[in-house]
């Protein structure tokens, strides 16, 4: 990824970045569609869609193929500074992934700490740029915990990254579309009903944090933070039914109205989910306990 200063373009507000992909993993096309999709919107949605995502908004090409990708840079407010033992500072990147962390650890750490609101604060904007997402006809896809980031400023938001591998409904996507360790959804082929099967999970995970928070699975755990109708929506989001789970804007109106009534401090934690050792196409090494891929031959 590389800044590209001096240049700007007339609809994109602030600087832009330029992408390039590596030899042999040019994208065949299909990114040519996502850039064309966006300046075909109409003003107000593509404002939209630039606050909540970091698009691909001009292809650019190195002979006759496309070697790379514009996108908009990421604001300064989604990214951290925090003092490392050594005395250095470090500047990265405010990750959905730390979301899942035990607060105690993240705050000994120096990471982000939000309260219970705060979380449900973004889960309520991620729901929201999904949903803008879907009624324009995308499939995101890969929805894991690093391909999104957050900003705690004074209205919490969440930013989309890594969006050349979105998809238009009903064609093939730029970048093959993939499913991260722990976030594979019951179907084989990603659509939109797997997207909100990651949405569950992704809710789950961030307003039940803690030691093995980023492979819950189980809806129950949910209980200790939202209501029974949260805990309905959660259950049929992570179930094996995709026409029954609930779209984006559904989980945007009644994580609204949990806002609305405020959120309550969390109660005593349910009980744990059981101890996973393998998931698709990885597996827990029995000695080391860290998560390995497994290779096309190997067995678990």
């Amino acid at each position: 990824m590389y800044l590209v200063p001096g240049f700007s373009l007339p609809d994109v507000d602030g600087p832009v970045v330029f992408k390039h992909y590596r030899t042999g993993h040019r994208p065949p096309g299909g990114l040519s569609a996502l850039v064309l999709r966006r300046l075909k919107m109409d003003q107000r949605a593509r404002t939209r869609l630039d606050a909540r995502t970091a698009w691909p908004v001009r292809t650019v090409e190195e002979g006759d193929e496309v070697c790379g990708v514009l996108m908009p840079l990421i604001p300064g407010d989604f990214f951290r500074t925090r003092s490392l033992p050594s005395g250095e500072e470090d500047r990265s990147l405010c990750e959905w992934q730390h979301l899942f962390v035990d607060p105690a650890r993240s705050k000994r750490f120096g990471m982000p700490t939000p309260n219970l609101r705060t979380r449900v604060l973004l889960c309520r904007d991620f729901a929201s740029a999904l949903h803008l997402l879907h009624t324009n006809g995308f499939v995101v896809g890969d929805i894991n915990a690093k391909n999104a980031v957050f900003r705690l400023n004074a209205r919490p938001s969440v930013m989309l990254v890594d969006c050349d591998a979105i998809r238009v409904k009903g064609s093939a996507a730029v970048v093959a579309q993939l499913n991260a360790p722990d976030w594979d959804p019951p179907e084989r082929s990603l659509s939109q009903t797997t997207d909100l099967y990651k949405l569950g999970l992704l809710i789950l995970r961030t307003l039940c944090p803690g030691n093995g928070a980023s492979l819950y699975r189980n809806p129950v755990r949910v209980r200790a933070v939202l209501d029974a109708r949260g805990l309905d929506l959660l259950t049929r989001a992570l179930g094996t039914k995709p026409h029954l789970r609930p779209t984006a804007q559904e989980w945007g109106h009644y994580l609204d109205e949990v806002l609305g009534t405020g959120v309550q401090a969390p109660r005593a934690p349910s009980a744990p989910d059981p101890v996973i050792t393998s998931t698709s196409g990885w597996a827990r090494d029995p000695v080391t306990k860290r998560w390995v891929q497994l290779g096309p031959d190997a067995t678990r």
